[in-house]
């Protein structure tokens, strides 16, 4: 009874040692602090500070994965927001027709390059589920539209 006193007061005493280099070692602060804007969902100050964090340290294993995830996120958040921005051209030239020939060619495009970005995508486990699920509703919506409107008879 008296070694596992010993074994649990050790192991306590380790854990307590590893939380104090965490909070005072200015690399894995600013990890731990990138990791918190990454949750929150503020990818550009996570991936700033992850990135001050790795080059402070460049043994911080949490500063780069913050890091790298906050690039695949962003990479998903930039998706998104492009694929928005043009739907809403479309929307916009859709509104106003005749559709001329030089739109139709721009709206063929449009939907071949957000096609083909989000085949280029690659989530990891820890990207935010939010995120992949919004790029594939734009992806999607791409898709029917250049199929409902190129890829006819």
């Amino acid at each position: 009874m008296q070694y596992r006193m010993t074994y649990l007061f050790i192991a306590l005493f380790l854990l307590a040692g590893m939380a104090v280099f965490a909070l005072t070692n200015p690399s894995y602060e600013k990890a731990i602090e990138a990791r918190w804007h990454y949750f929150t969902g503020n990818y550009d100050e996570a991936y700033r500070i992850a990135k001050e964090a790795y080059e402070l340290d460049n043994y911080n294993r949490m500063a780069f994965t913050v890091m790298r995830q906050t690039e695949v996120a962003k990479e998903y958040l930039d998706y998104i927001r492009e694929g928005e921005r043009y739907l809403d051209l479309i929307e916009d030239v859709a509104n106003h027709p005749p559709i001329g020939e030089a739109d139709k060619i721009r709206i063929k495009m449009m939907c071949e390059v957000m096609i083909g970005k989000y085949e280029n995508l690659s989530p990891t486990k820890l990207t935010d589920e939010e995120l992949v699920e919004r790029a594939k509703d734009i992806y999607e919506k791409f898709q029917n539209l250049y199929t409902s409107l190129f890829k006819q008879k």
